[in-house]
């Protein structure tokens, strides 16, 4: 699996309108080639054979606002990736506008340009509403180009494909009470 944008098409205005099929995007950040980076690719390559009706899995590498933009009218997010400010090898899972663990900042790798909570406050400013959505992360410290994952980021890659799919249930839910609510 590689770490290529896979772009999804943008919906016009007269799909816009109508309720989206998909409930979930998943957002998967990072680098194999990179140390630590690599823990949510690693996770893709577990869920990506399993993901449920309504789950949409995209290798995004970087996160960009693009990215968020193109999430459907309707559905949430989950954005996979590795981070720094967790002990390494523990995984977290937040709602998108509370980037902090017991008052640390969780530093997600993969927003290099902007950080992580401006990508997505630009994102919402853009579409004019909230972005539904949780962050999965890892801790990580080892992100050396060519480097493999870290002995503790390798053993917290089961916890963080449950953690992801957790998020995703928790997303499906959301998605199918408000569609009937």
């Amino acid at each position: 699996m590689t770490s290529q944008r896979a772009d999804a098409p943008r919906a016009d205005a007269e799909t816009a309108s109508r309720p989206s099929p998909l409930l979930v995007d998943v957002l998967i950040c990072g680098s194999p080639d990179r140390g630590d980076d690599g823990a949510a690719p690693a996770a893709a390559r577990i869920l990506g054979a399993e993901l449920p009706n309504g789950v949409r899995l995209r290798i995004v590498g970087q996160l960009d606002i693009d990215d968020l933009l193109d999430i459907p009218t309707g559905a949430a997010v989950v954005v996979v990736d590795a981070a720094t400010g967790l002990r390494p090898g523990r995984v977290v899972s937040l709602p998108l506008d509370r980037l902090s663990v017991s008052g640390q900042p969780v530093r997600p790798r993969s927003s290099h340009a902007l950080a992580f909570p401006e990508v997505v406050g630009l994102a919402e400013l853009i579409r004019g509403h909230p972005i539904r959505g949780r962050i999965v992360a890892v801790g990580a410290v080892d992100f050396a180009l060519g480097g493999a994952l870290s002995e503790r980021v390798g053993a917290a890659i089961p916890a963080l494909v449950e953690a992801v799919r957790v998020a995703i249930e928790q997303l499906r839910t959301d998605s199918r009470a408000r569609a009937q609510g």
